[in-house]
Parts: C-alpha cells; structure tokens; sequence
C-alpha cells in the first residue's frame, strides 16, 4: 500500500450529493431524499474550481443531483495517510467482557476499507500472474473475489483454470475446485472442471450471462445454495463472441 500513493501531498475535499428518495415519482409519495458525502483527493498543486470538476467529472451522467461543496480543505503527507492506513489494520482494539484485546491478525469486521484492500490485493495478483489475459479476445470481470474469464481463446482459458487452481501462495489464494464452473469440457490436475451443459445462462453472481449472445438477465429466482456456490468462485465462459 505504501507504493500506492503518486503524490507527496494530497489536498482531501469533500461535497455531499443530494438526490430525491426512491419511488419520489409515485404519487402521494412521502420520501426523504438521499445524502451522500464524498471525499475527493488530489494533488495540493490541482487548483481546478469545484464547478470546473462537476462539469469535466462529477457530474456527469448524473441526474436530479444536487452537489455542494464543502469549503474547507485538508492537506494530508502521504507518509501520515499510510500510518493512518496501519494504525487502523494493526491496532483494532476488541473489547470482550472487561478485557480489551488488540487484533493481531485481518481486517476489522465492518471496516470501510475491506473492499477497498481486497480489490487492491487481487488487482496486484492480476498485474503479476494473469497478464496472459490481456487480450482483445478477452475479458476478466472480477466482484471482489469472484472471478469471471469470458474469452474466445481456448488456451487462456485452460491456462486461467491451471493458475487458478494451482493456486497462489505468495498470495494465500487456493481454489475449491467444487465452486468453480466452465460451459466447456476441461480437466485440471486430473480432476474434471464443473460444466455447464444443455443450459445458454451461465451464472454470475446473481445474473445470467448468455453464452451465445453475451446478453445479461437478472437470476430472479437465485436460490441460496447459487449463493453460496457464487461466493469465492472462479469461472470461465469460452464463447464463440468476439
């Protein structure tokens, strides 16, 4: 994390998006509307007007959105982000009857950077061990831990099932062979890959994918073993799409 930061100094702001409740179009409806503050970091140097950026960034696509500014800005060092950023990690404190505990291993339950950390740890594993996919032909999606590989390349997608499944342990990753799930026949480590057959939807975490057209449609009757068996999965849709 501490190579992440480009800047020696970031200025930190913040603004909060104001836009009406759900179902304010309903008539009779009684909805409050909906606020959410937002905090933007950049270089101390990036003097750029708070309406210059809503009209080049923030705001675009947005609509029935109000923003307002926060005036007041933070300066942060980047070496005081990156003792926040461990202060949190490595001293959480766990208070069980009268006894106070310091966590010594993961993350806080309930951490706002949970995602944040784990996208950040796969996307390192991507850059290192899975530039093999960077192919017009295919595509890598990936819902925190959970993979999906769609590709017209035969190859790589044996090759992401043998990676995958060997695991990577610089990385602690390993794969339960059980949940992971392809719509054509292969075998890694002697072992038969789960496949999806006499059925075009192939799901993905709540979805299905179309293996002929690519079209997407919501799993409205996802049942709780699909659930589970979507959690922590690793898949690979060989398509004839380009």
């Amino acid at each position: 994390m501490a190579s992440l930061p480009t800047e020696s100094v970031y200025r930190i702001s913040r603004h909060v998006e104001i836009k009406p409740g759900e179902g304010y179009r309903e008539a009779g409806a009684n909805t409050r509307p909906m606020r959410k503050w937002t905090a933007l970091a950049r270089s101390q140097h990036d003097q750029q007007p708070f309406r210059d950026k809503l009209e080049a960034e923030l705001a675009v696509g947005r609509k029935n959105t109000v923003f307002i500014e926060n005036i007041n800005h933070l300066i942060r060092d980047k070496h005081d982000l990156v003792d926040l950023l461990a202060e949190h990690i490595q001293n959480n404190m766990v208070k069980i009857g009268k006894k106070f505990y310091r966590q010594k291993e993961g993350i806080p339950q309930g951490s706002v950077l949970s995602s944040l950390l784990c996208n950040y740890f796969y996307a390192d594993l991507e850059a290192k061990h899975l530039q093999f996919l960077k192919s017009e032909n295919s595509l890598l999606l990936r819902l925190i831990d959970d993979f999906l590989l769609i590709t017209t390349e035969s190859l790589s997608a044996k090759k992401f099932l043998q990676v995958m499944h060997e695991g990577i342990p610089a990385y602690g990753v390993s794969v339960n062979p059980d949940k992971t799930l392809a719509n054509f026949e292969a075998t890694i480590n002697d072992r038969k890959v789960p496949r999806l057959v006499h059925n075009r939807h192939f799901p993905y975490c709540g979805s299905f994918i179309d293996t002929k057209t690519l079209d997407i449609t919501k799993d409205r009757e996802r049942k709780k073993d699909l659930g589970e068996f979507c959690a922590r999965s690793w898949r690979t849709l060989l398509t004839g799409q380009p």
